[in-house]
Parts: C-alpha cells; structure tokens; sequence
C-alpha cells in the first residue's frame, strides 16, 4: 500500500492567509483557499479564533504537512507592513503544532530548490514553469505562492 501525503502550503499576506493543498506533490482541488484575517489582528480574541479557523482548515484537508513559505530574504518594508504578516505566519504555526502535523518554515531558496524552478529571476515569475496551470481561484491573490509550497515536498 503506497502511503499518502498530504502538504498544506501557505503563503500570508497582512490581511489573508492564502492555502492550497497537494497530495503526493501534486496539487488539487480544495475548498480551502483562503481566510482572511483584516480585522482579527486588532483584538487578543480574536487572534485566537483566526488560530482556530487555521486549525479547522488543516483538520479538514486533511493535510499531515503544512508549509509556511517566507518573503524575500531582501523584504523591504515598515513594521507596520510586516508585523501583520508575521503575525499570521506564527498563528499557522502554532495550528499545525496544535494539530500535531509537520510545520516546515520555507525560505524560498529552499522552495526553489525542490520544486525545480531556476536559481535567477524573480520567484513569482517562475511559477509557471512548475505550476503551468491555475488550480483553484485568488492566484492573482498571491495564492500560487501557497501552490509551490504545497509541492515542495523534500527530495
């Protein structure tokens, strides 16, 4: 019997946490795509109840990975700009820990790497030479970021 695996990729912006799911390395289709998070970062509660939807969602795809892709490492920006995203990015870790799945924290060199994409040009612009066609809806959104991170299962 050939063991499943499901990867939970996630890319966070400041006001949404952006999903999407492989299985196997190869994406598919999930009704899981996005939560946005605008508002919940203004109170403690609700920060706990984002945490929870992020935990619901992990449960739900079943997933037994989730991979958190990171910014640039030369992220220019106020911390006024980034904090909000860090913030997200922590509240998914702390989800799949409570979830008890794998949580990888993906710098994009790494993700590169594993996926196959070249070493230059810019990381959005490879994207389509690994994930030639969209799978879901918000790619535009950034939701691709999420897709490569779902795939970029260790070789």
């Amino acid at each position: 019997m050939i063991a499943m695996s499901r990867a939970l990729g996630v890319s966070c912006k400041t006001d949404v946490i952006l999903l999407a799911l492989a299985e196997n390395g190869v994406l598919i289709e999930d009704p899981h795509e996005r939560l946005l998070a605008s508002e919940m970062l203004e109170e403690t509660e609700q920060l706990r109840a984002l945490q929870d939807d992020v935990g619901r969602a992990i449960t739900e795809t079943g997933a037994d990975t989730v991979r958190v892709l990171l910014p640039e490492l030369t992220y220019k920006g106020s911390y006024a700009a980034l904090a909000p995203r860090v913030a997200l990015e922590t509240l998914v870790r702390l989800a799949g820990t409570e979830a008890n799945v794998t949580v990888e924290v993906l710098q994009r060199s790494t993700a590169r790497a594993r996926v196959g994409m070249a070493r230059a040009g810019k990381f959005e612009d490879q994207i389509a030479s690994v994930i030639p066609a969209r799978v879901g809806r918000y790619w535009a959104e950034g939701r691709r970021l999420a897709a490569v991170a779902a795939i970029a299962d260790r070789r």
